[in-house]
């Protein structure tokens, strides 16, 4: 009965298939993906998928994109393994060309499955003809709404970004996260039915939100024609938020805002929300090349707009960067954004694949494409495009988010997460099977009203008739200045503070951060550390201290040193930190580390950036037994911490919270700075909210020492800390805010360690663990420990004052420790420089001390470093030819070479596998290299090189690579015949009784040679002539020396004093029967 009714359509379908054009004329595009070219006639386990590709030279690379999907469903496992992939690609949306190309396809080549075609005409058709077929599509470039109809496109699904009925979904979100209850909306006159806006006006019904005026604009019209029809005029008389949507693509709206620019339109009330479907250019509307940049750049600011996440540019720098790596191709900014899409198509094609074929385990599940259909629903994946959520219906529903439009860039300020809905809620509501999720990065952004967005409806209506002020002004004004002039004052000034905050100038753009791959032990930073090792006493030796310089980046010009972390979802700040954050932007001294900023809500990362110090933390300096400091190093380093430290006990920020010797940074000019204050809270406090994870550094234990108190990395500076600190971390695991009182325990660490350069607790020889258990753990003075000042001179060179003045530091009541003035009056008191004159002449001396150590350093190292070049030259010149070696040490390029003519001689011992097998290994070994070392000495004294020994074969050549006119010739034989004689005279150490004997061969022409390979590179010869030499060898008679033709003909002509006898005719292998001669002496000789 089916074939009856659709008998027509069928014939009409068959028809247009004889007459099919495909893209290239008079060809189908096949594309094998994997396995071997199969029938067209349906066979197991081989998917035909009909890709109808748009007649666009633009996204001509669309069948690369499907090869590089398939090979990723394969490396990952998706596919199952037997399933082979076969593309044919035709033309499509041309005339209505991809019509009958899909019905060639399905009746020719039995495809399986459908993507494309890229225009919307062809694929309502397509779309209407797949489920007569069963025979699944997938659109990817496709948004029109009418492809949700799944009574019309039973076996349709759809990945596109640009679905106007979930773009108009997230609108009303928006709407309704900002309680407007009325808009207007700015459509285009014509084609409107493909945006957003005509979806939009169905779901504002639906939320009840009123529509008060709907504004046509003609295509193409100028800014000044819309100024004159008067169009303006009515939407501000009828709306304070606006959507806006004239096209696909937001240059489509610029005329527009141009206009309500110039009308003065654009005032605190107005909201302008522009639906952004399709990006379809790589610059925004102000950065175009024909328009004036400044005007436009004022018409959109504090508008407004709505995108997919999908266009987010990491996915499509990752998509295009990993595009370009597999094909060599770099597609353009419109190509690439569809590939991305076209890639996730068949990424989902993938997984439901998979999945029927998990259900019935039938290698022909494919060929259901209903059932394969159903795969495609309710499900998530990560694809190029980001998080791919499909619904009930496998169409794609995209999460979106909102920007801020300011001085030019677009600032995140709404997630809208997309979410299916409970399946309850979509049966009983087909327009609530999904959802949008609205999570707030920032909350107050609007340039008025103290950051909060305006209302729909103003307080004095749209035309300002609802307000009249005039009868109590008048009466009131003069004592309403005067009661309310002064608390009015007040407040606008606390208001322009917590203004201030929410400016954020400590925010820094993730696009202006340059992170750096390099890494350098001079540049250590905040983040410097040491490997701690199993024992404590282990970590001591500043030799195994395995010091990691601190990740680094640059900002404007500015070199930093970087904290980074994956960021798991949009943060905000509370007022304190924000307030902290302020003051910890605009503090500065001389003994405190510059905060530069931080990078947060931007490709998931949240960087703390610090102001980069060339010579690393104290720690570096201290513990690094090369550098052998004066005590007037030590004096300026005390000096330094203690005047940071009384700083930031008197400024808004109190305390330091983690003061520790790594903690404690020098500059280029020797003068320690403080660094780390204030972040490392922070930082723990949204590792322990889970709001942002350590990314892993693989050449450390962890991503940051100071975030997981559970690392011995981090355990090492929390070792520093007071006991109050430690006791609260050892029981929760969390890092708990610091104090002054904390800070002057810490400081009295650090002095410890600045005095005497040793670490704490170093005499005990326990654990990091231990040793921080036995802190948190003590209750009476009996168990209390605190570190031993050294009993050698170094403890002699300070008073007991001073030394008093420590451990008062470490007192276990923290109310009993001294500030930190009195602290800084009793180091100033007790710690002098030695030197004499000014500040600025001892200042030279410790320049010139640390000077003089690093010269010797230096000598050493160069001495060291020459001794290490001699041998690896010495090395060099063993492997490859001096000439070679030399060309490779100064970086030329060793390119093949081709000589005309050389000659190449081979040798082998007679009967040496008797003799392997009858002795040990190592009696072989000893015995071929007193040989060969026999032969190198004979070719030291001739111009040849020794290319290669395997076994028992020796390999030599003359003329390569220093070509030698003819002499090669002779150069050869006079190695052969010593070669010989060498032979004749040796004699084996384990049987001296054993004759030895040897069979030799040479012959001359032209050689090609190179250096091939990286690792243990060698010098090799190809060519017919190193075959020919080697027949020469193995025809060959024991003790002679057989040469070739050619060799014999430059011998006789050239060099006659070689005795030559003619062997006569013998068979060579691949050359018939060859003329060959003896070599038997030279006369005189």
């Amino acid at each position: 009965m089916k074939c009856v009714l659709f008998s027509p359509l069928l014939i009409v379908l068959i028809a247009c298939a004889h007459r099919f054009t495909p893209i290239d004329g008079n060809k189908i595009d096949t594309k094998e993906i994997s396995g071997h070219h199969t029938s067209v006639l349906s066979s197991e386990g081989v998917v035909r998928i009909g890709h109808l590709h748009p007649t666009n030279p633009v996204i001509a690379h669309e069948p690369e994109v499907l090869r590089m999907c398939a090979d990723d469903l394969k490396t990952h496992r998706i596919l199952p393994e037997k399933y082979k992939l076969q593309v044919y690609t035709m033309e499509s949306c041309k005339k209505f060309s991809g019509v009958e190309h899909a019905a060639f396809l399905h009746y020719m080549k039995n495809t399986t499955i459908y993507f494309g075609p890229g225009c919307n005409n062809e694929m309502l058709v397509i779309g209407r003809l797949a489920p007569r077929w069963n025979v699944p599509i997938i659109a990817h470039m496709s948004g029109d709404d009418i492809l949700s109809d799944r009574h019309e496109f039973p076996t349709l699904g759809s990945v596109a970004l640009t679905s106007a009925s979930e773009m108009a979904k997230a609108t009303v979100t928006f709407l309704k996260l900002n309680n407007w209850d009325q808009i207007g909306i700015v459509r285009s006159s014509t084609g409107y039915e493909r945006l957003s806006v005509h979806s939009l006006q169905h779901h504002i019904k639906k939320k009840d939100i009123a529509l008060n005026i709907v504004i046509d604009i003609e295509p193409y019209s100028s800014p000044d024609d819309i100024i004159a029809s008067g169009k303006l005029v009515t939407l501000a008389a009828n709306a304070r938020i606006v959507v806006v949507e004239l096209g696909m693509d937001i240059h489509s709206v610029t005329n527009f805002m141009i206009a309500v620019h110039r009308a003065d339109l654009k005032d605190e009330d107005f909201v302008f929300v522009i639906p952004w479907l399709s990006h379809e250019n790589d610059h925004y509307p102000w950065e175009a090349g024909n328009v004036d940049k400044q005007e436009v750049k004022a018409a959109f600011e504090n508008s407004i707009v709505i995108t997919a996440h999908g266009y987010d540019k990491k996915f499509f720098d990752d998509f295009q960067k990993k595009f370009s790596q597999v094909t060599g191709i770099l597609p353009s900014h419109y190509a690439t954004l569809s590939y991305m899409s076209l890639y996730d198509a068949l990424f989902l094609y993938g997984l439901a694949l998979k999945d029927a074929f998990n259900v019935v385990r039938d290698y022909n599940v494919h060929l259901n494409g209903s059932f394969l259909w159903t795969k495609m629903t309710n499900r998530q994946f990560e694809g190029a495009t980001g998080q791919v959520l499909m619904n009930n219906k496998a169409i794609r529903v995209p999460s979106y988010a909102t920007y801020y439009v300011t001085n030019g860039t677009l600032k995140i300020v709404v997630e809208l997460a997309a979410k299916n809905s409970e399946s309850g809620q979509c049966e009983r509501n087909e327009d609530m099977c999904s959802e949008h999720i609205a999570h707030e990065s920032i909350q107050y952004y609007w340039y008025k009203n103290d950051g909060n967005l305006p209302p729909a409806f103003p307080r004095c209506g749209f035309t300002g008739s609802k307000c009249d002020y005039r009868p109590y002004f008048f009466a009131i004004g003069f004592v309403i200045f005067l009661l309310t002039i002064g608390p009015l004052s007040y407040f606008i000034y606390l208001k322009q503070k917590e203004r201030l905050l929410y400016d954020m100038t400590w925010r820094i753009p993730r696009e202006s951060v340059k992170l750096l791959e390099g890494k350098s032990k001079s540049e250590h930073s905040l983040a410097s550390k040491s490997q701690s090792s199993g024992s404590f006493s282990g970590s001591m030796n500043s030799k195994q201290n395995g010091l990691i310089a601190a990740k680094q980046a640059v900002t404007n010009g500015v070199k930093l040193a970087i904290k980074r972390y994956q960021q798991v979802r949009n943060l905000t700040f509370p007022k304190s930190e924000l307030r902290m954050l302020k003051e910890l932007k605009i503090l500065e001294n001389e003994n405190l580390n510059k905060f530069y900023g931080i990078s947060f809500n931007q490709q998931n990362e949240f960087i703390v950036m610090w102001i980069l110090c060339s010579r690393g933390s104290l720690e570096d300096i201290l513990f690094n037994d090369e550098l052998k400091l004066g005590k007037n190093f030590q004096v300026s380093f005390a000096k330094d911490v203690v005047k940071g430290l009384g700083y930031l006990h008197t400024s808004p920020l109190e305390y330091h919270g983690m003061l520790c010797l790594q903690n404690c940074l020098v500059d280029s000019n020797w003068t320690v700075k403080l660094t780390n204050f204030a972040t490392d809270n922070i930082i723990a406090e949204k590792l322990q909210h889970n709001e942002i994870r350590p990314i892993i550094n693989p050449d450390s234990d962890s991503a940051d020492d100071s975030v997981d108190p559970s690392k011995d990395i981090a355990r090492k500076k929390y070792l520093q800390q007071a006991p109050e600190i430690i006791r609260e971390i050892v029981t929760t695991k969390t890092l708990p805010p610091g104090s002054q009182a904390a800070d002057i325990y810490a400081l009295g660490m650090v002095l410890y360690q600045i005095l005497f350069r040793v670490e704490p607790f170093h005499e005990r020889n326990k654990s990091i663990n231990k040793l921080m258990e036995m802190l948190a753990m003590a209750n009476d003075d009996d168990q209390l420990i605190r570190p031993v000042f050294p009993s050698s001179n170094q403890a002699e060179g300070y008073n007991l004052q001073l030394l008093s003045c420590l451990e008062a530091c470490w007192l276990e009541i923290p109310e009993m420790r001294p500030p930190i003035k009195k602290v800084r009056t009793m180091v100033n008191a007790n710690l002098k420089s030695t030197g004499k004159g000014s500040l600025v002449d001892q200042m030279m001396k410790m320049m010139e001390e640390y000077t003089a150590n690093l010269e010797n350093m230096v000598r050493d190292r160069t001495a060291l470093l020459e001794e290490a070049q001699k041998q690896a030259d010495r090395l060099l010149n063993s492997m490859l030819p001096k000439s070679i070696a030399e060309d490779l040490k100064v970086g030329k390029s060793v390119l093949p070479q081709l000589y005309s003519c050389a000659t190449v001689l081979f040798s082998d011992i007679r009967g040496f596998t008797r003799i392997s097998s009858t002795s040990t290994p190592l009696q072989v070994v000893t015995f071929l290299n007193d040989m060969f070392s026999g032969f190198d000495a004979i070719i030291a004294k001739h111009d040849a090189y020794k290319v290669e020994t395997i076994g028992d074969a020796y390999m030599i050549v003359s003329g390569v690579p220093n070509e030698n006119g003819n002499n090669h010739v002779q150069n050869i034989a006079d190695v052969a015949l010593k070669m010989r004689a060498f032979i004749c005279n040796f004699k084996l150490a384990h049987r001296p009784e054993e004759l030895m004997m040897v069979r030799i061969g040479f012959h001359s022409g032209p050689v090609a040679a190179g250096v091939v390979g990286l690792a243990a590179p060698r010098y090799c010869l190809f060519g017919d002539t190193v075959n020919m030499a080697s027949r020469m060898e193995s025809t060959g008679v024991a003790n002679k020396i057989q040469i070739s033709e050619s060799a014999y003909n430059l011998l006789h002509c050239f060099f006659q004093q070689f005795q030559l006898l003619e062997r006569g005719k013998i068979e060579v292998k691949g050359k018939g029967e060859c003329l060959t001669y003896y070599l038997e002496g030279r006369s005189g000789k």
